[in-house]
Protein backbone atom coordinates (compact mmCIF):
# COMPACT_ATOMS: atom_id res chain seq x y z
CA UNK A 1 0.00 0.00 0.00
CA UNK A 2 2.58 2.10 0.60
CA UNK A 3 4.58 1.82 -2.54
CA UNK A 4 1.14 2.20 -3.95
CA UNK A 5 0.60 5.49 -2.79
CA UNK A 6 4.00 6.67 -3.10
CA UNK A 7 3.70 5.68 -6.97
CA UNK A 8 0.10 7.73 -7.15
CA UNK A 9 2.18 11.04 -5.69
CA UNK A 10 4.66 10.48 -8.82
CA UNK A 11 2.31 10.47 -11.56
CA UNK A 12 0.73 13.71 -10.07
CA UNK A 13 4.17 15.12 -10.43
CA UNK A 14 4.21 13.92 -13.99
CA UNK A 15 1.20 15.03 -14.75
CA UNK A 16 -0.49 15.44 -18.11
CA UNK A 17 1.80 12.62 -19.70
CA UNK A 18 -0.29 10.37 -16.67
CA UNK A 19 -3.80 11.32 -17.65
CA UNK A 20 -4.35 8.82 -20.22
CA UNK A 21 -3.15 5.77 -18.45
CA UNK A 22 -4.84 7.08 -15.49
CA UNK A 23 -7.87 7.10 -17.15
CA UNK A 24 -7.29 3.42 -18.08
CA UNK A 25 -6.84 2.78 -14.76
CA UNK A 26 -10.09 3.66 -13.58
CA UNK A 27 -11.38 -0.16 -15.44
CA UNK A 28 -8.56 -1.75 -13.40
CA UNK A 29 -9.63 -4.74 -11.51
CA UNK A 30 -8.23 -3.75 -8.01
CA UNK A 31 -9.67 -1.41 -6.19
CA UNK A 32 -7.02 0.36 -4.60
CA UNK A 33 -5.90 0.91 -8.14
CA UNK A 34 -8.76 2.12 -9.63
CA UNK A 35 -9.13 4.59 -6.20
CA UNK A 36 -6.18 5.65 -6.36
CA UNK A 37 -6.20 6.68 -10.30
CA UNK A 38 -9.53 8.92 -9.47
CA UNK A 39 -7.60 10.70 -7.13
CA UNK A 40 -4.43 11.27 -9.15
CA UNK A 41 -7.13 12.62 -12.12
CA UNK A 42 -8.17 15.65 -9.89
CA UNK A 43 -4.91 16.56 -8.89
CA UNK A 44 -3.46 16.93 -12.10
CA UNK A 45 -6.31 18.91 -13.23
CA UNK A 46 -6.78 17.83 -17.05
CA UNK A 47 -10.39 17.96 -17.90
CA UNK A 48 -10.73 15.36 -20.42
CA UNK A 49 -11.14 12.61 -17.38
CA UNK A 50 -14.01 14.04 -16.81
CA UNK A 51 -16.18 11.36 -18.56
CA UNK A 52 -14.61 8.30 -16.89
CA UNK A 53 -14.70 9.98 -13.45
CA UNK A 54 -18.90 10.45 -13.87
CA UNK A 55 -18.70 6.86 -15.08
CA UNK A 56 -16.32 5.96 -12.23
CA UNK A 57 -19.60 7.43 -10.01
CA UNK A 58 -21.36 4.66 -10.14
CA UNK A 59 -18.24 2.04 -8.89
CA UNK A 60 -19.43 -0.61 -6.47
CA UNK A 61 -16.91 0.31 -4.11
CA UNK A 62 -16.93 3.05 -2.11
CA UNK A 63 -13.49 4.87 -2.14
CA UNK A 64 -13.44 4.90 -5.90
CA UNK A 65 -16.90 6.97 -5.66
CA UNK A 66 -16.11 9.13 -2.98
CA UNK A 67 -12.29 9.83 -4.60
CA UNK A 68 -14.56 10.47 -7.81
CA UNK A 69 -16.75 13.06 -6.47
CA UNK A 70 -14.02 14.81 -5.22
CA UNK A 71 -11.55 15.09 -7.96
CA UNK A 72 -15.15 16.01 -10.38
CA UNK A 73 -15.06 19.15 -8.52
CA UNK A 74 -11.39 20.03 -8.42
CA UNK A 75 -11.76 19.56 -12.39
CA UNK A 76 -14.68 21.84 -11.65
CA UNK A 77 -16.76 19.94 -14.15
CA UNK A 78 -19.99 21.21 -14.22
CA UNK A 79 -21.44 18.60 -16.38
CA UNK A 80 -21.25 16.29 -13.28
CA UNK A 81 -23.74 18.42 -11.43
CA UNK A 82 -26.79 16.08 -11.91
CA UNK A 83 -25.10 12.73 -11.74
CA UNK A 84 -22.84 14.21 -8.38
CA UNK A 85 -26.87 15.20 -7.12
CA UNK A 86 -28.08 11.59 -7.77
CA UNK A 87 -24.93 10.48 -5.76
CA UNK A 88 -26.04 12.62 -2.60
CA UNK A 89 -28.54 9.61 -2.12
CA UNK A 90 -25.60 7.08 -1.69
CA UNK A 91 -25.67 4.65 1.15
CA UNK A 92 -22.14 5.59 1.91
CA UNK A 93 -22.06 8.60 4.37
CA UNK A 94 -18.38 9.19 3.24
CA UNK A 95 -19.23 9.20 -0.43
CA UNK A 96 -22.24 11.69 0.50
CA UNK A 97 -19.75 13.99 2.26
CA UNK A 98 -17.25 13.86 -0.19
CA UNK A 99 -20.33 14.53 -2.82
CA UNK A 100 -21.59 17.47 -1.21
CA UNK A 101 -17.79 19.25 -0.76
CA UNK A 102 -17.64 18.80 -4.33
CA UNK A 103 -20.99 20.33 -5.26
CA UNK A 104 -20.05 23.23 -2.98
CA UNK A 105 -16.62 23.86 -5.09
CA UNK A 106 -18.79 23.63 -8.64
CA UNK A 107 -21.20 26.43 -6.96
CA UNK A 108 -23.79 25.65 -8.76
CA UNK A 109 -27.49 26.45 -8.29
CA UNK A 110 -28.77 23.56 -9.39
CA UNK A 111 -27.22 21.70 -6.49
CA UNK A 112 -28.82 24.47 -3.75
CA UNK A 113 -32.21 22.34 -3.29
CA UNK A 114 -30.82 18.99 -3.14
CA UNK A 115 -28.04 19.97 -0.93
CA UNK A 116 -31.37 21.61 1.51
CA UNK A 117 -32.77 18.12 1.01
CA UNK A 118 -29.62 16.66 2.49
CA UNK A 119 -30.14 18.59 5.53
CA UNK A 120 -33.68 17.71 6.53
CA UNK A 121 -33.39 13.97 5.29
CA UNK A 122 -34.20 11.04 8.05
CA UNK A 123 -30.42 10.87 9.05
CA UNK A 124 -30.39 14.42 9.92
CA UNK A 125 -33.67 14.57 11.89
CA UNK A 126 -34.59 17.20 14.45
CA UNK A 127 -34.77 16.85 18.30
CA UNK A 128 -35.23 18.81 21.15
CA UNK A 129 -33.59 19.54 24.42
CA UNK A 130 -35.50 21.16 26.80
CA UNK A 131 -38.19 23.51 26.00
CA UNK A 132 -35.76 25.48 23.51
CA UNK A 133 -32.44 23.88 22.81
CA UNK A 134 -32.80 22.43 19.02
CA UNK A 135 -30.37 19.89 18.24
CA UNK A 136 -30.19 17.63 14.93
CA UNK A 137 -29.12 14.26 14.80
CA UNK A 138 -27.40 12.08 12.27
CA UNK A 139 -24.04 12.43 10.47
CA UNK A 140 -22.57 16.12 11.94
CA UNK A 141 -19.88 16.19 9.04
CA UNK A 142 -22.52 15.32 6.00
CA UNK A 143 -24.38 18.68 7.41
CA UNK A 144 -21.75 20.78 8.34
CA UNK A 145 -19.95 20.25 4.77
CA UNK A 146 -23.98 20.82 3.35
CA UNK A 147 -24.28 24.07 5.28
CA UNK A 148 -20.35 24.94 3.82
CA UNK A 149 -21.49 24.23 0.33
CA UNK A 150 -24.53 26.22 0.45
CA UNK A 151 -22.58 29.26 1.25
CA UNK A 152 -20.08 28.34 -1.45
CA UNK A 153 -22.86 28.41 -3.89
CA UNK A 154 -24.81 31.42 -2.42
CA UNK A 155 -28.55 30.80 -3.55
CA UNK A 156 -30.83 33.01 -1.82
CA UNK A 157 -33.39 30.18 -2.01
CA UNK A 158 -31.02 28.54 1.04
CA UNK A 159 -31.36 31.71 3.44
CA UNK A 160 -34.61 30.24 4.98
CA UNK A 161 -32.62 26.76 5.63
CA UNK A 162 -29.82 28.12 6.96
CA UNK A 163 -32.06 30.31 9.12
CA UNK A 164 -33.47 27.27 10.74
CA UNK A 165 -30.09 25.91 11.41
CA UNK A 166 -29.04 28.85 13.41
CA UNK A 167 -30.44 27.05 16.82
CA UNK A 168 -28.36 24.33 16.19
CA UNK A 169 -25.59 23.59 19.00
CA UNK A 170 -23.24 21.76 16.18
CA UNK A 171 -23.58 23.32 12.91
CA UNK A 172 -25.57 26.87 13.91
CA UNK A 173 -22.12 28.99 14.14
CA UNK A 174 -21.14 27.05 10.40
CA UNK A 175 -24.56 28.15 9.21
CA UNK A 176 -24.46 32.09 10.31
CA UNK A 177 -21.29 31.80 8.00
CA UNK A 178 -22.64 30.85 5.31
CA UNK A 179 -25.20 33.40 5.56
CA UNK A 180 -23.12 35.79 6.00
CA UNK A 181 -22.02 35.44 2.29
CA UNK A 182 -25.78 35.68 0.85
CA UNK A 183 -25.69 39.39 1.74
CA UNK A 184 -29.43 41.21 1.20
CA UNK A 185 -32.22 43.28 2.97
CA UNK A 186 -33.95 40.07 3.32
CA UNK A 187 -31.37 37.98 5.69
CA UNK A 188 -31.14 41.23 7.38
CA UNK A 189 -34.73 41.50 8.17
CA UNK A 190 -34.81 37.65 9.07
CA UNK A 191 -32.11 38.50 11.31
CA UNK A 192 -33.65 41.25 13.63
CA UNK A 193 -37.12 38.99 14.44
CA UNK A 194 -34.13 36.04 15.51
CA UNK A 195 -32.31 38.36 17.93
CA UNK A 196 -35.85 38.26 20.06
CA UNK A 197 -36.21 34.29 20.12
CA UNK A 198 -36.08 32.66 23.33
CA UNK A 199 -33.07 30.71 22.18
CA UNK A 200 -30.19 31.79 23.02
CA UNK A 201 -28.20 29.45 20.95
CA UNK A 202 -30.36 31.47 18.04
CA UNK A 203 -29.74 34.44 19.71
CA UNK A 204 -25.78 33.87 19.66
CA UNK A 205 -25.53 33.07 16.06
CA UNK A 206 -27.78 35.53 14.29
CA UNK A 207 -25.21 38.32 16.45
CA UNK A 208 -22.79 36.24 14.60
CA UNK A 209 -24.17 36.72 11.04
CA UNK A 210 -24.62 40.50 11.32
CA UNK A 211 -20.67 40.48 12.38
CA UNK A 212 -19.76 38.80 9.26
CA UNK A 213 -21.91 40.84 7.41
CA UNK A 214 -20.50 44.45 8.90
CA UNK A 215 -23.48 46.33 7.68
CA UNK A 216 -23.45 49.72 9.44
CA UNK A 217 -27.04 49.73 9.84
CA UNK A 218 -26.95 46.78 12.23
CA UNK A 219 -24.65 48.76 14.75
CA UNK A 220 -27.60 50.03 17.38
CA UNK A 221 -29.49 46.91 17.10
CA UNK A 222 -26.11 44.94 18.15
CA UNK A 223 -25.57 47.22 20.85
CA UNK A 224 -28.83 46.65 22.10
CA UNK A 225 -27.96 42.89 22.59
CA UNK A 226 -25.24 43.88 24.81
CA UNK A 227 -28.17 43.95 27.10
CA UNK A 228 -29.22 40.15 26.61
CA UNK A 229 -29.98 38.21 29.43
CA UNK A 230 -27.34 35.21 28.39
CA UNK A 231 -23.68 35.86 28.67
CA UNK A 232 -22.76 33.89 25.41
CA UNK A 233 -25.70 36.11 23.77
CA UNK A 234 -23.82 38.96 25.45
CA UNK A 235 -19.90 37.82 24.66
CA UNK A 236 -20.62 36.75 21.09
CA UNK A 237 -21.96 40.72 20.78
CA UNK A 238 -18.91 42.37 22.27
CA UNK A 239 -17.05 40.23 20.19
CA UNK A 240 -18.34 41.19 17.02
CA UNK A 241 -18.80 44.73 17.67
CA UNK A 242 -15.01 44.73 17.42
CA UNK A 243 -15.16 44.18 13.47
CA UNK A 244 -17.00 47.28 12.93
CA UNK A 245 -14.17 49.52 12.79
CA UNK A 246 -15.35 52.62 10.60
CA UNK A 247 -14.98 55.50 12.46
CA UNK A 248 -18.56 57.00 12.55
CA UNK A 249 -18.78 52.87 13.81
CA UNK A 250 -16.44 53.13 16.43
CA UNK A 251 -18.31 56.90 17.74
CA UNK A 252 -21.12 54.49 18.71
CA UNK A 253 -19.63 51.05 19.88
CA UNK A 254 -16.49 52.79 22.08
CA UNK A 255 -18.72 53.44 25.23
CA UNK A 256 -20.62 50.36 25.10
CA UNK A 257 -17.55 48.21 24.68
CA UNK A 258 -16.26 49.89 27.88
CA UNK A 259 -18.94 49.49 30.01
CA UNK A 260 -19.13 45.81 29.21
CA UNK A 261 -15.88 46.13 30.63
CA UNK A 262 -17.62 45.73 34.12
CA UNK A 263 -19.78 43.15 32.64
CA UNK A 264 -20.60 40.16 35.61
CA UNK A 265 -19.24 37.70 33.42
CA UNK A 266 -15.60 37.21 32.72
CA UNK A 267 -16.07 35.63 28.83
CA UNK A 268 -18.28 39.03 28.56
CA UNK A 269 -15.47 41.28 30.11
CA UNK A 270 -12.84 39.53 27.49
CA UNK A 271 -14.83 39.65 24.29
CA UNK A 272 -15.32 43.64 25.09
CA UNK A 273 -11.64 43.68 25.59
CA UNK A 274 -10.38 42.44 22.62
CA UNK A 275 -12.43 44.59 20.51
CA UNK A 276 -11.99 47.30 22.12
CA UNK A 277 -7.88 46.48 20.71
CA UNK A 278 -9.56 46.03 18.16
CA UNK A 279 -11.01 49.03 17.26
CA UNK A 280 -7.92 50.70 19.20
CA UNK A 281 -9.80 52.52 21.65
CA UNK A 282 -7.64 54.81 23.29
CA UNK A 283 -9.99 55.84 26.05
CA UNK A 284 -9.79 52.01 27.65
CA UNK A 285 -6.02 51.94 27.91
CA UNK A 286 -6.54 53.14 31.16
CA UNK A 287 -8.71 50.44 31.33
CA UNK A 288 -7.01 47.47 29.59
CA UNK A 289 -3.62 48.37 31.89
CA UNK A 290 -5.95 47.32 35.19
CA UNK A 291 -7.17 44.62 33.67
CA UNK A 292 -4.16 42.85 33.31
CA UNK A 293 -3.60 42.86 36.99
CA UNK A 294 -6.74 40.38 36.64
CA UNK A 295 -6.40 37.09 38.32
CA UNK A 296 -8.30 35.56 35.16
CA UNK A 297 -5.00 34.82 32.68
CA UNK A 298 -7.72 34.93 30.25
CA UNK A 299 -8.81 37.87 30.49
CA UNK A 300 -5.52 39.20 31.49
CA UNK A 301 -3.68 37.94 28.29
CA UNK A 302 -6.60 39.61 26.59
CA UNK A 303 -5.74 42.97 27.24
CA UNK A 304 -2.34 42.46 26.95
CA UNK A 305 -2.89 41.64 23.09
CA UNK A 306 -5.53 44.50 22.89
CA UNK A 307 -2.90 46.73 23.81
CA UNK A 308 -0.29 45.41 21.82
CA UNK A 309 -2.13 46.36 18.36
CA UNK A 310 -2.29 50.24 19.11
CA UNK A 311 0.82 50.86 18.20
CA UNK A 312 0.83 53.42 20.52
CA UNK A 313 3.21 55.13 23.61
CA UNK A 314 0.33 55.60 26.28
CA UNK A 315 -0.18 51.50 25.15
CA UNK A 316 3.45 50.41 25.03
CA UNK A 317 3.48 52.34 28.92
CA UNK A 318 0.86 50.55 30.03
CA UNK A 319 2.97 47.24 28.92
CA UNK A 320 6.09 48.52 30.42
CA UNK A 321 4.54 49.12 33.60
CA UNK A 322 3.01 45.54 33.92
CA UNK A 323 6.21 43.79 33.76
CA UNK A 324 6.12 43.37 37.39
CA UNK A 325 3.52 40.83 37.36
CA UNK A 326 3.73 38.18 39.84
CA UNK A 327 2.67 35.79 37.31
CA UNK A 328 5.63 34.51 34.97
CA UNK A 329 3.48 33.53 32.25
CA UNK A 330 2.01 36.73 31.93
CA UNK A 331 4.99 38.68 32.07
CA UNK A 332 6.43 36.26 29.18
CA UNK A 333 3.53 37.48 26.93
CA UNK A 334 4.12 41.24 27.75
CA UNK A 335 7.27 40.74 26.49
CA UNK A 336 6.13 39.32 23.32
CA UNK A 337 3.54 42.49 22.81
CA UNK A 338 6.19 44.64 23.38
CA UNK A 339 8.58 43.30 20.98
CA UNK A 340 5.33 43.61 18.38
CA UNK A 341 5.06 47.12 19.64
CA UNK A 342 8.53 47.93 18.82
CA UNK A 343 8.79 50.79 20.98
CA UNK A 344 12.43 51.09 22.01
CA UNK A 345 11.48 52.53 25.45
CA UNK A 346 11.11 48.56 26.28
CA UNK A 347 15.02 48.10 26.18
CA UNK A 348 15.65 48.84 29.52
CA UNK A 349 12.93 47.06 31.30
CA UNK A 350 13.77 44.00 28.89
CA UNK A 351 17.58 44.15 30.14
CA UNK A 352 16.37 44.02 33.59
CA UNK A 353 13.94 40.88 32.90
CA UNK A 354 18.01 39.14 31.49
CA UNK A 355 17.64 38.46 35.52
CA UNK A 356 14.29 37.33 35.82
CA UNK A 357 13.86 34.55 37.83
CA UNK A 358 12.40 32.20 35.09
CA UNK A 359 13.86 30.82 32.55
CA UNK A 360 11.07 31.22 29.84
CA UNK A 361 10.89 35.06 30.35
CA UNK A 362 14.53 35.64 30.26
CA UNK A 363 14.79 33.68 26.98
CA UNK A 364 11.70 36.06 25.68
CA UNK A 365 13.98 38.89 26.89
CA UNK A 366 16.62 38.14 24.84
CA UNK A 367 14.78 37.31 21.77
CA UNK A 368 12.94 41.03 22.33
CA UNK A 369 15.85 42.86 22.68
CA UNK A 370 17.32 41.05 19.44
CA UNK A 371 14.19 42.24 17.56
CA UNK A 372 14.47 45.82 18.63
CA UNK A 373 17.64 45.94 17.35
CA UNK A 374 19.31 48.38 20.28
CA UNK A 375 22.79 47.68 20.86
CA UNK A 376 22.75 49.11 23.98
CA UNK A 377 21.60 45.67 25.27
CA UNK A 378 24.95 44.12 23.85
CA UNK A 379 27.01 44.61 27.27
CA UNK A 380 23.78 43.22 29.28
CA UNK A 381 23.56 40.05 27.44
CA UNK A 382 27.45 39.58 27.38
CA UNK A 383 27.23 39.84 31.11
CA UNK A 384 24.21 37.73 31.14
CA UNK A 385 25.87 35.02 29.82
CA UNK A 386 28.63 34.42 32.63
CA UNK A 387 26.16 33.14 34.89
CA UNK A 388 23.63 31.73 32.64
CA UNK A 389 22.91 27.82 32.52
CA UNK A 390 19.76 27.11 30.82
CA UNK A 391 21.06 25.87 27.01
CA UNK A 392 17.60 27.36 25.88
CA UNK A 393 18.34 31.28 27.11
CA UNK A 394 22.01 30.81 26.50
CA UNK A 395 21.41 29.89 22.86
CA UNK A 396 18.89 33.04 22.26
CA UNK A 397 21.62 35.06 23.93
CA UNK A 398 23.94 34.35 21.43
CA UNK A 399 21.77 34.57 18.34
CA UNK A 400 20.72 37.81 19.71
CA UNK A 401 24.53 38.97 20.26
CA UNK A 402 24.92 38.41 16.69
CA UNK A 403 21.80 39.91 15.28
CA UNK A 404 22.93 43.32 17.32
CA UNK A 405 26.38 42.79 15.91
CA UNK A 406 29.29 45.53 16.74
CA UNK A 407 32.89 44.69 18.23
CA UNK A 408 31.64 43.82 21.71
CA UNK A 409 29.20 41.20 20.35
CA UNK A 410 31.99 39.95 17.68
CA UNK A 411 34.34 39.44 20.46
CA UNK A 412 32.11 37.30 23.01
CA UNK A 413 30.86 35.60 19.66
CA UNK A 414 34.85 34.33 18.65
CA UNK A 415 35.14 33.19 22.59
CA UNK A 416 31.35 30.95 22.83
CA UNK A 417 32.46 29.39 19.62
CA UNK A 418 35.64 28.05 20.66
CA UNK A 419 34.62 27.11 24.62
CA UNK A 420 34.49 23.18 24.62
CA UNK A 421 32.67 23.66 27.49
CA UNK A 422 29.69 24.91 26.19
CA UNK A 423 26.71 23.32 24.53
CA UNK A 424 27.10 22.40 21.27
CA UNK A 425 24.43 24.07 19.24
CA UNK A 426 25.12 27.51 21.52
CA UNK A 427 28.54 27.31 19.80
CA UNK A 428 26.82 26.39 16.41
CA UNK A 429 25.00 29.73 16.87
CA UNK A 430 27.92 31.29 17.53
CA UNK A 431 29.90 30.09 14.56
CA UNK A 432 26.83 31.08 12.73
CA UNK A 433 26.76 34.23 13.38
CA UNK A 434 30.46 35.10 13.08
CA UNK A 435 30.72 34.05 9.32
CA UNK A 436 28.54 36.29 8.50
CA UNK A 437 29.30 39.06 10.65
CA UNK A 438 33.11 38.70 9.67
CA UNK A 439 32.04 38.95 5.86
CA UNK A 440 30.23 41.95 6.19
CA UNK A 441 27.03 40.50 6.21
CA UNK A 442 23.48 40.87 8.47
CA UNK A 443 22.71 38.23 10.59
CA UNK A 444 18.98 37.76 11.36
CA UNK A 445 16.74 35.24 12.91
CA UNK A 446 16.79 32.82 9.93
CA UNK A 447 19.99 33.13 9.99
CA UNK A 448 20.24 30.01 12.19
CA UNK A 449 18.29 27.24 10.80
Amino acid sequence: ERVSSVSANELCEIGEPAVDPLIKALKDDNSQIRSLAAQDLGIIGDKKATNSLIEALKDPVPEVRMNSAFSLGELQATEAVEPLIELLKDEDGEVVRYTVISLGMLKDPRATEPLCEVLKRDDASITYDGDSDMRYTGNSDIRSEAVFALGEIGDPRAVDTLLDLLGDKEIGSYAASSLSLMKGEYVFGKLIKLLENKNPTIRTNAVSVYEHIQDPAAVPIMIRMLNDQVPEVRRETAYALGHFNESEEIAQTEEPLINALGDSKVEVQAAAAGSLGLIESKKAIPLLAEIIQSKDSTLCETAIYSLARYKDPEAADALIAALGNENWHIRMEIVYSLMEVGDTRAVDPLISLLGDENYEVRKSAANALGKLGDRKAVEPIIKALETERESDVRVTEVQTLGILGGPEAIKCLSRVSTDKDEYKYVRNSAEKALVILKGGGTVNASSFY
